[in-house]
């Protein structure tokens, strides 16, 4: 039988109770290389399998590195999480988030507990280190912009080995060793499909999926005309708004997600301003947008009736009685004014000669 995998996720809050030299920490949980040091450390608290003779499995993560640079990773395993030196107990944490200690003494401890190290990679097997506390330390050399993310340990990992009869299960046999290529392989794989509930998810899949998405549910987006919180919105109410495709509910829904500006819809109204039973105007109280206008009106168009038209109208500050202004909506009663012929005043109907 298969045994279980544990899997232990490094985010923000472990990284930064970690030892960091030469690296910043982002708000998502990123490391960054900082400063003008060409040797960035990370050292991190022991992760606690919580049993004694806990099997590592792998250690992953992942990075992008500048030209020129080096990664160089180490883990150990250890049941106890004190050590003596110098004749004093010493706590293994306390001794590398230590500042004040020299990093070759960290090095040499590393290398005293037969650790796992690998350089140029960041999926590391831990095949054979047992214990119930792991220590990992990290290490960037060179100039230049370094990140690194999503660090994940898994115990164990031997699905695939742990599976065959006792006579194939050889500690450090090649079999085993050859079984574990395939073995990450297959969690790789199980991790995305485990992942594509938020793939689908309009909150949380990536921003270069929304389009395919939209696609899915019939709408066309031609153009980058939404940006990417607007395009979540659409497609959060797109099942909502197609059940009522075709009616004046859907397109004022359609609206109001594209612009936040007061949205006035007007029934019966045809683009030549003459009285129609299937066309109607849609007024948009902000400044006139050519951009917003094409999208809105692509929008629009999918979702109105099949037969209508549809007019779109920005309201300006203030508007004449007889372009679509009403008596409380984007129009104002100007006064006369008196003027002289020779004041330079027009004779437009709101000066009269005195």
């Amino acid at each position: 039988m298969a045994a279980l995998v544990k899997k232990y996720r490094i985010g923000k809050n472990r990284l930064a109770q970690g030892l960091l030299r030469g690296f910043s920490l982002t708000d998502e949980g990123k490391l960054h290389t900082s400063g003008n040091s060409v040797r960035h450390l990370l050292y991190l608290a022991a992760l606690d399998g919580a049993e004694r003779d806990c099997e590592w499995g792998r250690l992953a993560f992942r990075a992008e590195l500048g030209e020129n640079m080096a990664l160089n990773v180490r883990a150990f395993a250890s049941n106890d999480d004190v050590f003596v030196r110098k004749g004093e107990v010493t706590v293994f944490d306390a001794f590398f988030l230590d500042a004040e200690v020299a990093d070759e003494t960290k090095d040499a401890l590393f290398e005293a507990a037969d650790c796992r190290s690998a350089s140029g990679v960041s999926d590391l097997l831990l095949n054979g280190l047992s214990g119930r506390y792991l220590w990992i330390s990290v290490e960037v050399l060179g100039e230049g912009e370094a990140c690194l993310w999503d660090f994940r340990v898994y115990s164990p990992e031997d699905n695939f080995f742990n599976s065959f009869p006792e006579v194939y299960r050889t500690d450090g046999a090649f079999f085993r060793r050859y079984l574990a290529v395939f073995n990450v392989m297959y969690a790789d794989f199980q991790e995305k499909i485990d992942a594509l509930a938020e793939v689908v998810d309009p909150d949380t899949a990536p921003a270069r999926l929304l389009p395919v998405l939209a696609g899915w549910l019939g709408l066309e987006l031609d153009g980058d005309f939404l940006g990417e919180e607007r395009l979540r919105r659409l497609l959060k109410a797109a099942f909502s708004l197609i059940s009522v495709k075709g009616t004046r509910r859907a397109v004022e829904g359609i609206v109001r997600i594209v612009t936040d500006a007061p949205v006035y819809l007007l029934e019966r109204v045809a683009p030549s301003g003459a009285e129609s039973p299937y066309d109607f105007a849609v007024l948009i109280q902000c400044e006139p947008d050519d951009r917003l206008y094409a999208g809105l009106k692509f929008l629009i168009d999918q979702f109105k009736p099949l037969r209508s038209r549809v007019n779109l109208i920005f309201l300006g500050p203030c508007g004449r009685l007889d372009s679509y202004a009403c008596l409380d909506l984007n129009a104002s009663v100007l006064e006369p004014q008196t003027g002289r012929i020779d004041g330079g005043a027009a004779l437009n109907g709101l000066v009269c000669l005195q």
